[in-house]
């Protein structure tokens, strides 16, 4: 079915403004989620567009030139707001010195029908293939927005491959604007689909890292940035449970930092948050991605180290509490001196043997190391070897 083309861009146009206005509209209470960005490429999108609709109606300079140059300039914004949503550093002069040039380098060309039409074609491509690139780098989970985003690219690439095509086989008046075909048609039925994907794939991707952040700080210590006492016990009770499964041994340390009431009140309680957060980097700097810190409660943490056993975390926990007091905290020009005891339980976890039950050795054996006079580890009695 070969639908009439300048009809099909004003159809596009429409749906783009729609859509940018809604995103500009709620953008404007939160500008973190970077709705705004890709509000302002709808509209770019619709805009180029209108210019399209125009095409034997108005100078080139404005139904070519400046509508492709329009096309661009939304894919600048999609990409700005890619690298935003992410918050990563948006490289703004790279993405937008795009549309200045294709604009200048059309402007050049207006009186040609091929060569204008490949540069366009062609730089939109490369906008498209990079956003397709930023799409997949560091990308933290492949989601439904990462997946919507890769197809809107893919998609603009097979359309914008049909004009370079054309041109190549000297059907480039097939593609005007002003030419109702079935190949314009599906190029321009392509064009709806890639605005919607970008639309939707960026405000999915907005959604999704305000949900990845509001999980990170439901679970995470606000002064240290460590687990807070909710995570490290559910993280508990999975290694916990492996340990019953695979019959592996599984080491539980209670670290308390000793004379930590002292510490404040000789300098201060920023100086006290200070150390907690220089013992939180000390020890996450050495131990194994499969380890899990936490903090349980004021200057008392819940370390985990599963497939540990006996002789290994005994040798563990003494070179953490050796690097912590051979490194210092600083807190206004001046090094606080550190020093922490270790409550152990380590072993293969029986059926009997509950979260609550392995903390509460744990911590008797903490007691005892700091009755002992603190800056030790000791092993709970009851450790199965």
């Amino acid at each position: 079915m070969i639908a009439h083309t300048p009809t099909l861009f004003a159809a596009v146009a429409l749906v783009a403004t729609i859509l940018a206005f809604c995103l500009l509209l709620v953008g404007q209470f939160n500008r973190r989620d970077n709705l705004l960005l890709t509000g302002c490429g709808l509209l770019a999108h619709a805009l180029a567009y209108v210019c399209y609709t125009l095409y034997a109606h108005a100078p080139l300079w404005i139904s070519y030139a400046l509508g492709n140059s329009l096309l661009s300039l939304a894919l600048a914004f999609y990409s700005a707001s890619l690298f935003r949503v992410r918050e990563q550093p948006v490289p703004w002069r790279a993405i937008f010195i795009i549309p200045a040039a294709l604009l200048v380098g059309l402007m050049l060309l207006l009186d040609t029908l091929e060569p204008r039409m490949l540069l366009a074609t062609l730089v939109l491509m490369l906008q498209c293939s990079l956003l397709l690139y930023w799409a997949r780098r560091h990308v933290e989970r492949a989601g439904r927005a990462h997946l919507l985003l890769v197809i809107g690219a893919l998609i603009s690439l097979v359309g914008l491959g049909m004009r370079v095509v054309a041109v190549v086989l000297g059907q480039a008046a097939d593609m005007r604007y002003d030419t109702s075909s079935l190949k314009q048609t599906v190029s321009v039925a392509i064009g709806t689909a890639t605005v919607m994907m970008y639309a939707i794939g960026l405000v999915l991707m907005a959604k999704e890292r305000s949900e990845s952040r509001l999980q990170h700080m439901a679970l995470r210590d606000v002064l240290t940035g460590t687990y807070n006492r909710r995570a490290i016990l559910e993280r508990f009770a999975v290694e916990l449970q492996r340990a019953r499964v695979e019959q592996a041994s599984l080491a539980v340390a209670m670290i308390d930092i000793d004379h930590f009431k002292r510490i404040n009140d000789l300098h201060g309680h920023l100086a006290g948050d200070e150390v907690l957060c220089h013992c939180v980097r000390q020890l996450q700097q050495r131990l194994r991605q499969v380890d899990s810190l936490g903090r349980y409660g004021g200057e008392e943490f819940l370390l985990l180290l599963p497939h540990t056993g006996r002789d290994g975390a005994m040798t563990a926990l003494q070179g953490l509490r050796e690097a912590i007091a051979q490194t210092p905290a600083r807190f206004a020009g001046a090094d606080i001196e550190l020093r922490f005891s270790v409550g152990l339980w380590c072993g293969v976890p029986g059926l009997d043997d509950s979260a609550a039950s392995l903390l509460g050795q744990a911590d008797a054996a903490l007691y005892q190391a700091k009755a002992g006079g603190r800056n030790a580890v000791h092993m709970a009695a009851a450790a199965a070897a």
